[in-house]
């Protein structure tokens, strides 16, 4: 990957290329995007901006032609993203704007069309057994129906806005390969995000049970900066005490298999931490201050 990094920053020219073609497949827009950050981050805004007008014409295609609208939304957002830490805002503040401008598009965009989302709906209610193991009404499903529409826009974008903080990690981390080695790790083992932020997620379903259900679709967005945090905190702890990576390759694979819940527990995790600071408990204790007279003959 190192390779891949130093092709794209020997010139403009290579940018703006491995930019476009990367774009045009819609499974390598994440590595189009981490080359659109890794230029902003690197070069400033002049430079990023250029890639960027580039990169966006697959983004436009893909919109206009196809109406799909991911890889467009996904190149705006990492110059976004990458302003943030380019401005030394840090990731806590990256993360919270990435949910911000993430909550907007799923309440805005609808990801799939009306037939293909009916379909699904009906799969998880007819074929899932709900109608029938809780005998619900033609309007209760109706009901459901609506909230599934919604919950699943929710997911589908906190999938994107995940995606995107991958790309932003490994622009990141390029630039830390070129630039700046371990810095990347250091940045992502400090992630923590501030005290106030633990407190929008409940509110907002709170908010949502008390009968506001279009903003279900927020949910899921704004658990990805904790679930996010939560992995930084583990990553972070398994630094200070020197674990072996074994331990955490098999955390990797357990939230795999097991994502549902891995997930709330890293959620969890990452709320407790926004509060208490596990790093700061965990730390060694500073060397003592020499006294007076020691290294004296």
């Amino acid at each position: 990957m190192r390779a891949v990094a130093e092709f794209v920053m020997k010139s403009r020219g290579r940018a703006i290329g491995s930019a476009v073609a990367t774009a045009f497949v819609p499974v390598l827009s994440l590595v189009s995007c981490a080359i659109v950050a890794l230029v902003w981050l690197r070069m400033g805004r002049n430079e990023g901006i250029k890639v960027l007008l580039a990169a966006a014409i697959p983004g436009l295609y893909y919109w206009l032609g196809l109406g799909s609208p991911d890889v467009l939304l996904a190149l705006i957002g990492a110059a976004v993203l990458a302003e943030v830490l380019h401005s030394q805002q840090g990731w806590s503040r990256m993360l919270l704007i990435g949910a911000f401008l993430a909550s907007l598009v799923a309440l805005s965009v609808q990801w799939l069309s009306p037939d293909m989302l009916r379909e699904v709906i009906n799969l998880l209610l007819d074929q899932g057994g709900l109608a029938q193991q809780y005998n619900l009404s033609a309007s209760d499903q109706e009901q459901l129906r609506l909230m599934f529409g919604l919950l699943l826009n929710g997911v589908i974008t906190g999938v994107q806005l995940i995606m995107l903080i991958v790309s932003m990690a490994l622009a990141r981390w390029w630039q830390g390969l070129l630039y700046n080695p371990g810095g990347f790790q250091q940045e992502f083992h400090a992630l923590r995000l501030p005290a106030w932020s633990g407190l929008v997620l409940p509110l907002v379903m709170v908010v949502v049970a008390s009968g506001q259900s279009w903003l279900m679709p927020v949910i899921p967005v704004l658990v990805v900066p904790h679930l996010i945090a939560g992995l930084a905190l583990i990553h972070g702890i398994f630094g200070i005490k020197q674990y072996n990576s074994f331990w955490l390759g098999l955390l990797y694979v357990t939230l795999l298999f097991a994502l549902p819940y891995m997930s709330v527990l890293l959620v969890l995790i990452a709320l407790a931490d926004s509060l208490m600071n596990f790093r700061h408990r965990l730390a060694p204790p500073p060397p003592p201050p020499p006294r007076d007279g020691d290294g004296e003959s």
